[in-house]
């Protein structure tokens, strides 16, 4: 699945309409070099975002001959007609031996820095290997060059598109929403002219039903009436890993969405042809075609696995592993106990319910044990399949078969700051975890944040000497804490904000990543902050000695000469906050 390589293989099979998405900045790269006085464009991202693709198309745009293209040259280069400098576009910097790259990048950057203003570049790279690349040439260069290459790392960990000091456009196609892109991708692949080949095959009835795996899990994608839950817990799921920065590059997401219709777990296939589909309906053997298990690969071994970044982003969420009481009660003894939501949940799945998992189900309790591990794996599947077909008004959550449960009200908070809707119990959650972390406490409340320490380096397991609290909402004069969407509208930030200030009023601030934003539900709802997450205590603990020290540099008091003013917080049986003040005589 390489650019290079697909368009030969488009024509091959005929494929029409071509499975596309508009490439995420087409426009601005073709404006940029359509202008009198274009910039350099750098392209990064993971493999698989599509670099190659945006430089093909840029070649194609400005009158690049498509079968120059595809002749292999690694470098390619043509005449700008607006304003008549010669554009280089390397394909992928990767490719390139050393002493290509060597010369490539010192061309690159006299051209970034305005030495060589004849010349412009469009490079595709990815962002390691750019980074390294580029500071292994610039260390054996002067201190000019190394400083572009400083600027250049810059803009790549800020996210910046842009610098002052550079005739530069930096574009990572890793920053964007892979949730967006499945669900554009899926809908053309379902949705697809060709499928009407279909017409005419044994297993495809006159009113269009059908016993073919390969359709019926096509029709568990498509939206319909009602709307895929399938697709839209997929799409969650891709939110919620952009949450936790990890990104699902377009390759990926195409090869989900093929894995999903054809994976099939018979001996050494991995995906359904019409023949071996056929014959698994024949035998009605869906268990091995199951679309929800196709999600996380599990009709490849493990090695296989484990070479796609998609599968192990989509495993790491524990979905069909991670238990729950009350769903585990229901598909173990719902069908002994004549249950309307079995019948609703699991038996009506005619393919992928109970006939993929009742016989397994009976000589569990029966006593047949010798089969307990083959029987504790179609029960992982069913509750994989529950996790993505559950519809909404359930009254179980699905996000209690996931390591984290909380991510339900993550996506719900994430709404709320997107839309200004309310989001004040979610907040009131949020503080009351901060709270205990900070303090090491059983506080309860969620209105006021408390920064308090131990009276040595501020890391001691109870932290009783209060250094400030602050309120959690908007104050006129007194620093408050305050929550909005981060720049990347996929994560919420949590923010000390100054409102007195004239210029930055921002105090400090910190990105609340999904794992961050379990760790402080399940802490307001009990758990132990040093237990649960030492990493996420760890981050909560810097946050809170670096704001106490902004805030002293901010707003601090001079003591007094002659005595020390503290505050002890204790805490009552109702989880109420009091600070009480002490104070400490000193003797001249």
């Amino acid at each position: 699945m390489y650019d290079e390589l697909i368009q030969t293989e488009i024509e091959r099979h005929g494929i029409d309409p071509v499975i596309h998405l508009t490439p995420a900045r087409l426009k601005e790269v073709q404006e940029n070099f359509g202008s009198a006085e274009p910039c350099n464009v750098i392209l990064t991202g993971t493999a698989g975002d599509g670099k190659t693709f945006h430089c093909r198309q840029i070649w194609t745009v400005f009158g690049g001959d498509p079968e120059h293209w595809n002749a292999g040259e690694k470098i390619v280069s043509l005449t700008l007609s607006a304003s008549e400098k010669k554009l280089t576009i390397v394909k992928d910097l990767s490719e390139l031996t050393q002493e290509e790259k060597n010369k490539m990048l010192a061309n690159l950057a006299a051209s970034v820095s305005g030495k060589n203003s004849e010349n412009v570049y469009l490079v595709a790279a990815n962002d390691g290997q750019l980074l390294a690349s580029w500071r292994d040439w610039s260390e054996s260069q002067g201190e000019d060059e190394h400083k572009i290459f400083k600027i250049v790392e810059d803009m790549l960990v800020e996210d910046r598109t842009r610098d002052d000091v550079l005739h530069l456009n930096l574009y990572n196609l890793s920053c964007l929403d892979a949730s967006d892109h499945f669900q554009e991708l899926i809908e053309q692949v379902v949705e697809h002219p060709q499928w009407s080949q279909c017409n005419g095959c044994d297993l495809l009835k006159s009113d269009g039903s059908t016993t073919c795996p390969i359709r019926i899990n096509r029709e568990r994608l498509r939206n319909g009436s009602k709307g895929s839950v399938f697709r839209k817990r997929l799409g969650e799921l891709m939110k919620l890993a952009r949450a936790n920065r990890m990104h699902i590059p377009i390759r990926d997401l195409l090869l989900l969405g093929v894995n999903i219709l054809l994976g099939d777990r018979q001996g050494g296939q991995i995906l359904l042809t019409c023949r071996t589909a056929k014959n698994r309906a024949e035998k009605e053997d869906y268990r091995l075609t199951n679309p929800y298990a196709n999600v996380f690969g599990m009709n490849l071994s493990d090695r296989q696995r484990q070479q796609y970044q998609v599968f192990n982003i989509l495993e790491a969420f524990g979905i069909g592993r991670e238990t729950d009481n009350k769903l585990d009660n229901l598909l173990i003894y719902g069908s002994y106990s004549d249950s309307k939501l079995y019948t609703d949940l699991v038996s009506k799945d005619a393919y992928y319910g109970a006939p993929a998992y009742e016989q397994y189900l009976r000589d569990y309790l029966e006593g047949a044990r010798e089969n307990i591990e083959e029987f504790m794996q179609v029960l992982s599947r069913q509750r994989q399949r529950l996790f993505f077909s559950l519809p909404a008004e359930s009254t179980f959550d699905p996000w209690r078969l996931t390591v984290y449960q909380a991510a339900g009200q993550f996506l719900e908070f994430i709404e709320g700051l997107k839309n200004s809707g309310d989001t004040s119990r979610t907040v009131e959650l949020l503080v009351r975890g901060l709270n205990r972390t900070f303090c090491g406490m059983m506080i309860d409340d969620g209105t006021e944040l408390y920064l308090a320490s131990s009276g040595g380096d501020g890391r001691g397991r109870i932290a009783s000497l209060l250094n400030y609290d602050l309120p959690t909402t908007r104050h006129k004069r007194d620093p408050y804490l305050n929550f909005k969407l981060g720049g990347d509208d996929a994560t919420p930030c949590m923010q000390i904000v100054d409102p007195a200030a004239d210029v930055n009023s921002i105090v400090d601030s910190l990105t609340l990543q999904l794992t961050h934003f379990e760790y402080l539900v399940r802490v307001a709802n009990g758990s132990l902050p040093a237990s649960f997450s030492r990493q996420c205590n760890e981050d909560f603990l810097d946050f809170k000695l670096r704001l106490i020290k902004r805030l002293d540099d901010l707003i601090g008091e001079e003591p007094f000469s002659d005595e020390i003013s503290l505050q002890a917080l204790t805490v009552d049986e109702h989880g109420r906050a009091h600070p009480d003040n002490v104070r400490i005589r000193v003797d001249s």
